[in-house]
């Protein structure tokens, strides 16, 4: 017969213990770091043990010995656009400890975050800046030709623009009323009011959220 047993979940942990099992991982693996997701695919205790303890996740892996993730050459816009990621997926605005899930919403972690603008707030503060401002995201020289001769905007939505379109709308399908923060299945687009296809521009006033399933069904119709 089986013995049937309870597993208790363990109690004031101590640094020690935390400290080494962070240093196990990295040995098992053979890296000189260990990012949030991989312990938590391999570690013994919850990632959010070492945040309690350690405050972040990289002082946990100073105090292990372990080398902290280059994170200093990262670009402010590839943070900027995981935030927009996670914000669109989520349907609403992200907390900071959900960067630390073990589903790996974001990229980044929130350590990332804090050490480049001091806090998850500054860092939202400055995106929601990025995001308002008029900078392009990729400038591109053009000659005198391509300037004279282009009447029209591209066709194509970059990410920036498609989060303004999302975020403005409340990550809400303007046609059905889905959204992730009620269904998670529920993927957003950014779509063209009037289609580019039929003189419509990719501008804020011409770009509405629609859900997958409404921007199939609606097509390259004019919306009314």
């Amino acid at each position: 017969m089986t013995e049937f047993r309870v597993q208790l979940r363990r109690r004031n942990i101590s640094e020690e213990d935390l400290i080494g099992d962070l240093k196990r991982v990295a040995t098992e693996m053979s890296k000189s770091t260990v990012t949030a997701s991989e312990y938590s695919s391999k570690g013994q205790f919850g990632v959010n043990t070492f945040l309690r303890r350690f405050k972040q996740w990289n002082l946990a892996l100073e105090a292990a010995g372990l080398e902290a993730p280059n994170r200093q050459h990262i670009p402010d816009v590839e943070l900027f656009e995981n935030i927009a990621d996670v914000w669109t997926h989520l349907g609403r605005q992200p907390l900071g400890r959900e960067l630390e899930k073990t589903d790996r919403l974001s990229k980044f972690s929130l350590g990332t975050y804090e050490s480049r603008f001091g806090s998850w707030n500054k860092a939202l503060l400055a995106f929601a800046d990025f995001i308002n401002s008029e900078k392009t995201l990729t400038p591109t020289p053009k000659s005198h030709r391509e300037v004279t001769t282009q009447k029209r905007t591209n066709r194509k939505i970059n990410w920036r623009l498609r989060a303004q379109v999302l975020i403005r709308d409340n990550c809400i399908c303007q046609m059905c009323g889905a959204s992730p923060a009620k269904d998670p299945t529920v993927v957003l687009h950014a779509d063209h009011i009037k289609p580019w296809s039929k003189g419509g521009e990719t501008v804020i006033e011409n770009l509405r959220t629609l859900c997958l399933k409404c921007n199939i069904g609606k097509s390259d119709m004019h919306a009314d």
